[in-house]
């Protein structure tokens, strides 16, 4: 489950993995690691991204903040699964998500989730019952601004679009003057953070390389020896 950094030339910047998969995510998606909390140098400004309700884990937020991240996008599924049976999956509860990450971290937040089409529908609600906890729609991208103002237009959930802001970098110093919880208004004194931001491979090679053993090569052995050598042949002469 990952999220890739793509810069205005089309180059691929980075790509992060989400650092852990939620609840049934688990059975598909395997975990991420502390290089996967990564914040890019662009000519927009310093981006950087996280996945779902990573937006709900305080210190993956707060790893991100202590990297100068001007720019973050949320990559949200759609918002309209258990629809009035699960509020916590819901729009009001992950719009406000995205509002809250750009206060705490006085950045501007690009939300951008999934819809669910009629194809979508069709292909995994094969019952009333189906029907009924997936619905159609849940698509509520955003865009807030570092003191949580809502600066984009809104298009209908059930509708895919794109949503438009101009971002005025001036906004951020505004915004951090009153609140850096990184910064003037943290107390390091009193809490920090622990931050691992080494890859954790599967497979970690030490000590200085050696080279492959080399077969033993032995000279082939004919299997017909021919001797070549001129023979004098006597005839007897009567």
């Amino acid at each position: 489950m990952s999220q890739a950094f793509i810069d205005g030339t089309g180059e691929l910047v980075g790509v992060r993995r989400k650092l852990k998969p939620t609840h049934v995510e688990r059975s598909v998606f395997g975990e991420g690691d502390g290089s996967d909390l990564q914040v890019h140098e662009t000519s927009l400004g310093r981006v950087g991204a996280l996945n779902c309700w990573e937006h709900i884990q305080p210190l993956s937020k707060y790893a991100l903040f202590s990297m100068g991240e001007e720019i973050h996008v949320a990559s949200w599924p759609a918002f309209s699964l258990y629809r009035g049976a699960a509020n916590a999956l819901g729009p009001e509860v992950n719009t406000a998500a995205g509002m809250i990450y750009a206060v705490e971290g006085q950045t501007f937040v690009l939300s951008a989730t999934s819809v669910i089409g009629e194809a979508a529908h069709d292909l995994f609600c094969d019952t009333e019952l189906k029907r009924a906890l997936l619905q159609r729609g849940g698509g509520f991208a955003r865009v807030f601004g570092p003191d949580g103002t809502l600066l984009s237009d809104t298009i209908p959930e059930t509708e895919e679009g794109l949503v438009f802001a101009d971002l005025d970098a001036s906004l951020i110093s505004i915004a951090k003057s009153a609140a850096d919880p990184v910064g003037h208004y943290s107390r390091p004194d009193v809490m920090q953070l622990l931050l691992n931001s080494a890859p954790s491979p599967v497979v970690r090679s030490t000590g200085a390389p050696q080279p492959a053993p080399q077969p033993s090569i032995q000279p082939a052995q004919p299997a017909v020896v021919l001797d070549a050598a001129p023979q004098e042949i006597g005839v007897p002469v009567r």
